[in-house]
């Protein structure tokens, strides 16, 4: 398994904050009251970082606190994620590609268990949700994402909505063939993944096949400035398809 010890996972059933509502402000037109979600994530060859990201009714916003070299939105309107740089005052655009998973060159199963010796989240278990491939001996896991039943459902469906237009980027600059640099799990997890896991329950502790590692420390709700979800005017704007990028301004 390739979920954490569930003494750590004590820890962030114990230190989870709870959805409370932010104090009002007098000037209610100039903030808006979101969820806040902060996270723990690890990948190779990085040492541990936080993230944290703004969930809206509409808008989701994702930083690394400390850095200022851009930040990423999503606008659930336009199904569209900008990425912004600082560095070189751009914007990547990403707009929404729909696909279908039966187009995937792998085929895949899911495994969805109970965490019976979990302490619960929010007063509700913990579930884990894995991902796989093959059978028997050749059977191969290509995602574990533990998850938590009944909370945040409008974050879950905002945080499904942004995976999938993430996800038919990857789907529309895939060569969709199967070789050693990218196997099965790479088409299933990375490329043709809808985020369907986000249908059962909020993902709290996620493992992926690229040995990317995600945990959620947090979630509360806050007061922030309508400011926080706009996009720099004056940034260049550009696309990426299959084969090169696409100036858009």
């Amino acid at each position: 398994m390739k979920y954490t010890p569930l003494l750590l996972l004590l820890l962030l059933a114990t230190g989870m904050t709870t959805a409370v509502a932010g104090q009002k402000t007098d000037n209610q037109k100039e903030t808006q009251e979101v969820y806040q979600l902060n996270y723990m994530e690890r990948e190779p060859g990085v040492d541990d970082y936080e993230v944290v990201m703004l969930v809206s009714d509409r808008y989701i916003r994702i930083d690394n606190p400390g850095e200022d070299s851009g930040y990423i939105i999503y606008d659930d309107k336009l199904k569209t994620i900008f990425s912004v740089s600082h560095f070189d005052r751009s914007t990547l655009v990403i707009r929404e590609f729909p696909f279908s998973e039966d187009a995937s060159p792998a085929k895949s199963s899911v495994e969805y268990l109970e965490l019976a010796d979990a302490p619960p989240v929010s007063g509700n278990g913990i579930y884990n949700y894995r991902v796989y491939t093959g059978k028997d001996d050749a059977e191969q896991t290509c995602s574990e994402i533990q998850l938590v039943e009944n909370i945040l459902p409008e974050v879950r469906a905002m945080l499904k909505n942004y995976q999938q237009v993430v996800s038919g980027q990857q789907v529309k600059t895939a060569d969709n063939t199967l070789s050693d640099v990218h196997g099965a799990c790479f088409y299933i997890d990375q490329v043709y993944n809808a985020g369907k896991y986000y249908d059962k329950g909020m993902p709290i502790q996620e493992w992926h096949s690229n040995d990317r590692f995600k945990l959620l420390t947090s979630y509360k709700k806050v007061n922030v400035s309508r400011d926080s979800f706009k996009v720099p005017e004056n940034y260049r704007q550009f696309s990426v398809d299959k084969d090169s990028k696409l100036l858009i301004e």
